[in-house]
């Protein structure tokens, strides 16, 4: 199984580790370029002395053949340095994002709605990015140590009073990057955190947009959504406020130096000391010392805000996980529940559930409305918390990577959720498949009788709402197939169609799973007719509200199948 870093400083030691070959193509050709770079002026102050001053035409033809070599290393340098290091930029993010994804996935829903909610995204588009951004950046300290190495020879060479400008800026630049890193560090986190306020507002919005319009609700979470567009203009202010000023006093101080260090190069000319070639070189070097600065700051604001972004990242990653195994499930078995009982705070618990599903074997979970049918699904998905054990072919599925476990299990809910795009893209979302595969599992579903007359090439509309709910039933149902899991899952997946269609979809889903155990949540004649075994659940919504009140209790009942 993976190991997820705890503490920030560690992920973003495990970003260099994932991204090392890239990170280290960018440092050599960044390494190339800036010496490349650096021997541009030195060859400029020559070209000048040699063909300008001393009126050699062959001399200043030579010099400016070597300027364009060399500036041909530069642009190769520079080429490569860019390459790598946005390859690397994209690897991290590739890198965290599964990491992510693999963290969210071993949560049970609970979980996730209370200590995850819509930050989620934040934390997947702004905060990831963020530590991309530190990643491609770190081929910069590698051209600021050799513009140290090489100019401050090369600078006390010209004359000494030109090295001690360049030099006595050093001091000052460090007392202000010493200030303004933990300021511009706050304010990045207080910008991070509105962000995910806002996102959280946003997903509430649209999620809820009709039953909020319905009970007049709308003008309240719109309301709340500018707030939380206030609050992050304000503190993308606040921290702009103080990044501007950073980035001001680093560049002012440079020029400072550099305008200081032309009177006295000026001076030096006019007494011989130096040439006007080497003035030259002076200026433009003085500029490369103000780029490195102005580099460094840019870099240390770029891990500032990733520390803060992989603080926020690992909190998703060390949220405790109710599986975290790693064995590799079985092909085949039997899905075994043992005292399966769902928790409900304030609320009588759900279960004890026992239940034994054999490959071929369909067995229906029913009750009266709000008994715990579809939460005991979800327990056995592990997609909400709940005590006992349940094992697939003898192996625990807590044992099981989290990975493993829906490659096991096939979970089709009774609202599912469909992505933006296609049927197509729907149907494939878990990875390529063959025309005859997707036509094979499309047609076990009905789509063909749910989509008569329709492309596969159809817009979904967000969230699937260009369909209706028995479309989007039989949709998220041919992509469970399409998974070909030893174990189905299904919660009333049949609901929102109508009882030809219905019996024809469970006809065909009958006959394609005879190799695969089949649990239902439900209470559909068509359903329970063809089911092998019925877990009947009491209690629930119908039986009223008593107090206290006992917890359903699940009975098995043999049936025969119609």
């Amino acid at each position: 199984m993976t190991s997820f870093p705890s503490r920030p400083r560690e992920l973003l030691r495990e970003c260099l580790l994932a991204t090392r070959r890239d990170v280290v193509l960018s440092i050599a050709s960044a390494s190339v370029r800036q010496l490349a770079f650096l021997s541009l002026p030195w060859v400029l102050g020559r070209a000048v002395d040699d063909g300008l001053e001393g009126g050699s035409v062959a001399a200043a033809a030579g010099w400016v053949t070597v300027l364009a070599a060399v500036a041909a290393v530069e642009y190769t340098g520079m080429r490569g340095w860019q390459r790598w290091a946005t390859q690397a930029d994209a690897r991290t993010a590739v890198w965290l994002r599964t990491r992510l994804l693999r963290a969210v996935f071993a949560l049970d829903t609970e979980t996730m709605r209370g200590r995850v909610g819509s930050d989620l995204i934040t934390r997947a588009t702004r905060d990831v990015e963020a530590v991309g951004v530190w990643v491609h950046g770190l081929a910069t300290w590698a051209v600021i140590g050799i513009t140290v190495v090489v100019l401050t020879p090369a600078l006390g060479g010209l004359d000494p009073l030109l090295l001690g400008f360049a030099a006595i800026t050093v001091p000052v630049l460090a007392a202000v990057n010493l200030v303004f890193p933990p300021m511009l560090a706050a304010r990045a986190g207080d910008l991070a955190r509105a962000h995910g306020a806002r996102e959280t507002t946003t997903e509430q919005l649209l999620s809820a947009l009709l039953p909020l319009r319905g009970v007049g609700a709308e003008p309240l979470m719109l309301e709340r959504h500018h707030t939380h567009s206030g609050r992050v203009t304000g503190q993308t202010l606040r921290l702009a406020s103080v990044s501007a000023l950073w980035e001001g006093l680093t560049q002012t101080i440079p020029q400072v130096a550099v305008v200081a260090g032309l009177l006295v190069g000026g001076l030096a000319v006019a007494d011989g000391r130096i040439t006007v070639g080497a003035l030259t070189t002076f200026v433009l070097w003085m500029g490369t010392v103000s780029l490195a600065v102005n580099a460094a700051v840019a870099r240390l604001g770029d891990r500032a805000e990733a520390r803060v972004s992989a603080d926020r990242i690992t909190q998703i990653l060390d949220l405790p996980r109710e599986r975290s195994g790693t064995a590799v499930g079985p092909a085949s078995g039997d899905l075994t529940v043992r005292g399966l009982t769902v928790p409900r705070p304030g609320r009588p618990p759900i279960g004890p559930l026992e239940l034994v599903a054999r490959p071929g074997e369909w067995v229906a979970v029913t009750g009266p409305t709000g008994a715990g049918k579809s939460t005991l699904l979800r327990a056995i998905a592990g997609l909400v918390p709940a005590t006992g054990a349940t094992t697939f072919g003898g192996v625990p599925l807590a044992d099981l990577d989290p990975d493993e476990v829906f490659q096991v299990l096939g979970f089709v809910p009774e609202d599912p959720l469909l992505v933006r795009g296609t049927v197509r893209d729907n149907l494939t979302i878990s990875g390529d498949h063959s025309p005859e595969r997707l036509s094979t599992a499309a047609h076990i579903a009905g789509l063909d009788l749910a989509l008569a007359g329709r492309s596969w090439d159809e817009e979904v509309g967000e969230r699937g709402t260009a369909l209706s709910g028995g479309q989007r039933q039989l949709v998220a149902l041919a992509r469970a197939l399409l998974r070909d899991s030893p174990v189905l899952l299904l919660d009333d997946v049949t609901s929102a169609l109508d009882a030809d269609t219905e019996a024809r979809v469970l006809d065909r889903l009958r006959a394609a799973t005879a190799d695969k155990a089949v649990v239902l949540a439900g209470h559909s004649d068509a359903v329970l007719a063809r089911a092998d075994r019925q877990i009947v659940l009491t209690g629930g919504a119908g039986s009223g509200e008593h107090a206290p009140e006992p917890p359903p209790q699940p009975q098995a009942t043999e049936v025969g199948r119609g």
